[in-house]
C-alpha cells in the first residue's frame, strides 16, 4: 500500500487498513511464489489465488470509494491498449 505523506491521510484505518495490507503482501508472496514455480499446475493456482486476492482488495476499497472498481478497470484497459500499441506489427 501506498505509505500516506504527513499532509495526506490514510485511505483507511483500523482494521480495514491492516486487512488491504495483509492482501497485498500475500499477493506479492504469491506472484513470488508463481516466479519459482516450474510447474504449470502451480503456476496457474499461484496467479488464480493472486487474482481472487486482488478481487477482495478492490472489493474492500470499493466498499468505501465508490467508483474504485471501474476507475481500476478504465486504467486496466489503458495499460492493455499501450501495450498493444508497443508491440511490433507484422
Amino acid at each position: 500500500m501506498n505509505t500516506p505523506t504527513p499532509s495526506t491521510p490514510p485511505l483507511f484505518e483500523g482494521e480495514l487498513q491492516a486487512a488491504l495490507q495483509q492482501l497485498h503482501d500475500e499477493v506479492a508472496e504469491a506472484m513470488q511464489l508463481a516466479r519459482q514455480s516450474p510447474d504449470l499446475d502451480d503456476l496457474s493456482a499461484v496467479h488464480a489465488v493472486a487474482l481472487l486476492k486482488i478481487g477482495m482488495a478492490i472489493g474492500l476499497v470499493e466498499q468505501k470509494h465508490s467508483g474504485f472498481a471501474k476507475e481500476v478497470e478504465n486504467k486496466r484497459q489503458r495499460v492493455i491498449a499501450a501495450l498493444n500499441a508497443e508491440q511490433p506489427k507484422h
